[in-house]
């Protein structure tokens, strides 16, 4: 045979593969034009209406359990002795829920929802939420799980839900996000003092000297003062304090109850105008926790207000910063050192 010939055969062989991948590629677009499509549904039919009446959201989860109440004094609180609940929150929330609308099933199978965080608590690893009315009565209830971006131009995250007692899991239209830690619900109007406005913070650790952060202006870098001749502090911790300050959002609150403060370090955060808030820091089995005062200023006595009574769980990684001694604070951190680059090097932004 002649490799002409030989080539016209390959040509021919070639296109008929082709073709009959077309052809099997057209049966199928045809049968699968016939099967049924998945139609969005909002997932709590009847919500939207009954939203308005909503006066408890119940929260259960891993980031614990706790409920957010309207009183028709005060508003809505949380069961942490009626400590102010976020409105913005709650209205987020209750929207999100009323126009949540699935976009596909998922699985059925339950050893599969512990994958999208829908495993039913207390020993499954979802949130339930349930929305009751003034006199008790469930208007709407569901398990949250994992969220996801969908790319929605409009900020709308992709959520994994699922109906109480029910195995099938969606993939549902968030318009926004549904929060399962309390930190998420508590008011953010108890603001203590921003970037801007921290010039000093004093450190009196449970153990050991104090030292103090502090800068001149607001444009001027922080330093740690009185340190020895020719020590340079890691300069990202001495940041990292102001910060923890300045950005200052508890995780979790509760009534003071007399919790012990012996042996606590102190915090005392002042201002370029004159404000100076204390907090006391203890390390306990559940967490640090931290009570706080004021004075010098009229938000003083609102923060005072809003505060006395209460205790405040700190971020686990804020906490740590702000529990350092003052021989850490001398202490290069083990990565500059293996670079060789002197400490002092490092920017020092701003708390």
């Amino acid at each position: 045979m002649t490799n002409a010939r030989r080539r016209t055969l390959l040509l021919l062989g070639s296109a008929a593969l082709i073709f009959g991948l077309l052809s099997g590629y057209a049966v199928w677009r045809r049968a699968a034009e016939g099967l049924p499509r998945y139609t969005p549904e909002v997932f709590l039919p009847g919500f939207t209406e009954a939203a308005g009446n909503a006066a408890r959201i119940e929260i259960a989860g891993p980031a614990g359990t706790f409920t957010v109440i309207r009183e028709s004094a005060t508003g809505w609180v949380l069961d942490r002795g009626n400590f102010p609940a976020d409105f913005d929150e709650i209205r987020r929330t209750l929207i999100s829920l009323a126009q949540l609308t699935t976009i596909a099933p998922k699985t059925e199978r339950p050893d599969w929802l512990t994958h999208l965080s829908l495993g039913t608590p207390p020993a499954g690893n979802g949130t339930l939420v349930t929305v009751k009315n003034a006199q008790g009565a469930i208007l709407a209830q569901l398990i949250v799980g994992t969220q996801i971006d969908l790319g929605d131009v409009n900020g709308a995250k992709g959520l994994f839900v699922r109906h109480p007692g029910e195995n099938r899991a969606y993939l549902a239209r968030a318009v926004f996000p549904v929060r399962g830690d309390i930190g998420s619900w508590m008011s953010k109007q108890m603001a203590l003092i921003g970037p801007a406005r921290l010039q000093a913070v004093a450190v009196t650790p449970a153990t050991g000297p104090g030292f103090t952060v502090s800068r001149p202006t607001a444009n001027d870098p922080v330093t740690l003062q009185g340190l020895p001749a020719g020590v340079q502090p890691d300069f990202q911790l001495v940041n990292e304090i102001g910060f923890a300050i300045a950005t200052f959002a508890p995780s979790d609150v509760r009534v003071a109850n007399g919790m012990d403060f012996t042996g606590a370090a102190r915090i005392v955060a002042r201002s370029f105008d004159g404000l100076a808030v204390t907090f006391d820091i203890v390390r306990r089995p559940d967490g640090i926790w931290s009570r706080l005062s004021a004075a010098g200023t009229a938000q003083a006595a609102d923060i005072n207000a809003r505060a006395g009574g209460f205790v405040f769980r700190l971020p686990e990684e804020k906490g740590r910063v702000l529990l350092v001694d003052r021989q850490r604070m001398l202490t290069p951190p083990p990565q500059r050192a293996r670079e060789g680059v002197m400490p002092g090097s490092a920017p020092a932004a701003a708390p």
